[in-house]
């Protein structure tokens, strides 16, 4: 398959010309930034605005330092900085903490536990087959009788979105975000690096109803070997089963990329900033256009629900949020990897699963991330559906589990998630940017006299779910361990 230059306007390159610079020189210039901003017709003031709030680009010349992850899930497995080396956020390679050195394919061996989606990997068509057999509004009525929700964290019901789109009675955009940027997530990862075809089945089944004139798959800038991976599956497929080209952007890293107005103008060669709503995507997102943006894991989720049918997809959890759900597990467990257990499985379900914590006993467990929450051993028999998991801020997220033993410093584990929350901050709410450093700061002097206040403020503040999330993991380390910040 060839990959055409992409959509309408010329900005939207914007990215793919600082990305060229970038690999070219191993850091980007001003006159770098200059130079890309001339060639897709974007002021320079804009592009260098934009290009400074990737945290994937460098900004002088790379130190030749070897990178050494000091994500949670390596500290807790004793990774340490060395004379020679460079300290840097999550690698997303938590399945074999502590890393060290740059992206790397997905290996099956860390693929744990294997459902319908992590089963061997699709090698013939008869998802779309179906899809074409049943025709648009049988896959439709199809994907809405399986309950279908979105897998990226806000477990919105897919047909819904769908429809929504389509009531516009415009030319559609479908967006597939895999920047999967929270630390201690690389299910997607897996699926694009292990299991490209059945995503690929299910984006040719999105593409049968929806009809989008516009696709892009918006991927981890970092994550080489999953672009490399999609990249050769696509070269297999048969690209009149699209509709429409397939574009792949590589993006440049940032957490509140999940929120898909921000996602929506990184694509436009904009600021990655949340949009105000309304409007919603599905009624305007990617210049102007009605817009649906889904995750890896629920277009895969499609390749299921067409070959089984809805009543096979419910079957492995029915309710009111049936299927599977891809958990990454990391942290002090005996298996780190990715496990497709039921939805609704429980936090300590998928802990034995994992061979149980190691090397201590279990004490914590980091659930969904930094916009989730901690929560004690004694709370391991909550499941995880979509809400609320736990009032002080546990959630399922993307499905990531951190788990923490009694060797792990909880402390300092709850001051990274806050610190992390205040440095991803794009600054555009004051709630958010000004609110989530103080919160941090506060934590760490042991100040937290009047934090559930200012929490609130965050919360009810902030213009997107990193801001309104981000006191997730503040409030419930000192709801269960507030002798840690005395």
């Amino acid at each position: 398959m060839t990959l055409v230059a992409g959509p309408s306007t010329a900005r939207t390159h914007l990215l793919e010309s600082l990305h060229e610079a970038h690999d070219r020189e191993g850091w980007l210039s001003r006159g770098a930034v200059e130079e890309a901003s001339r060639a897709v017709g974007v002021p320079v003031a804009e592009a260098w605005e934009a290009a400074t709030s990737y945290p994937e680009f460098r900004f002088e010349p790379p130190s030749g330092l070897r990178p050494i992850c000091m994500g949670l899930s390596c500290a807790v497995n004793g990774a340490v900085v060395r004379g020679d080396e460079e300290a840097r956020g999550c690698q997303f390679r938590c399945y074999e903490a502590p890393a060290a050195g740059h992206d790397q394919a997905f290996p099956e061996t860390a693929i744990r536990v294997a459902g319908p989606l992590l089963a061997a990997d699709v090698s013939d068509y008869v998802g779309v087959d179906s899809a074409a057999s049943l025709g648009r509004a049988a896959v439709l009525d199809a994907i809405d009788a399986s309950g279908l929700r979105g897998r990226g964290g806000a477990y919105f019901p897919v047909g819904r979105k769908w429809r929504a789109a389509l009531e516009e009675r415009r030319p559609i955009a479908l967006v597939v975000n895999a920047e999967e940027g929270e630390p201690g997530v690389f299910k997607d990862r897996a699926l694009l690096c292990r299991r490209p075809r059945r995503f690929l089945e299910g984006l040719a089944i999105a593409a049968s109803v929806l009809q989008p004139t516009e696709i892009v798959v918006f991927i981890n800038g970092e994550a080489l070997a999953a672009r490399q991976a999609l990249n050769e599956a696509l070269s297999d497929w048969p690209e009149a089963s699209f509709g429409a080209p397939v574009r792949i952007v590589r993006g440049g890293g940032g957490y509140v990329l999940g929120e898909e107005t921000t996602l929506l103008n990184a694509l436009e060669g904009r600021k990655p900033v949340p949009r105000l709503r309304p409007p919603y995507p599905v009624e305007s997102g990617y210049f102007g256009m009605p817009t649906v943006v889904n995750n890896v894991e629920t277009i895969a989720n499609l390749s299921i629900i067409l070959r089984d049918g809805p009543g096979g997809f419910q079957g492995t959890s029915p309710g009111a949020a049936p299927g599977t759900k891809v958990f990454s597990v990391s942290g002090n467990v005996a298996r780190s990897g990715v496990y497709e257990m039921p939805m609704g499985s429980t936090i300590g379900g998928i802990l034995e699963a994992a061979g149980g914590s190691a090397p201590g006993a279990p004490r914590a467990a980091l659930v969904g991330g930094p916009s989730g929450g901690f929560l004690p051993a004694s709370e391991f028999g909550r499941a995880l559906g979509p809400g609320s998991v736990h009032e002080t801020g546990a959630i399922i997220g993307a499905g990531g589990l951190v788990f923490l033993d009694d060797t792990a410093d909880l402390r300092e584990a709850a001051l990274a998630m806050a610190r992390f929350n205040a440095d991803e901050s794009c600054g555009k709410c004051t709630p958010c940017r000004e609110g989530s450093p103080r919160a941090a700061d506060s934590l760490a002097a042991g100040a937290t006299e009047g934090m559930e206040e200012l929490l609130e403020v965050i919360q009810f503040g902030s213009l997107c779910g990193l801001g309104a999330m981000a006191p997730g993991p503040i409030r419930s380390a000192l709801h269960f361990w507030p002798e840690l910040f005395r």
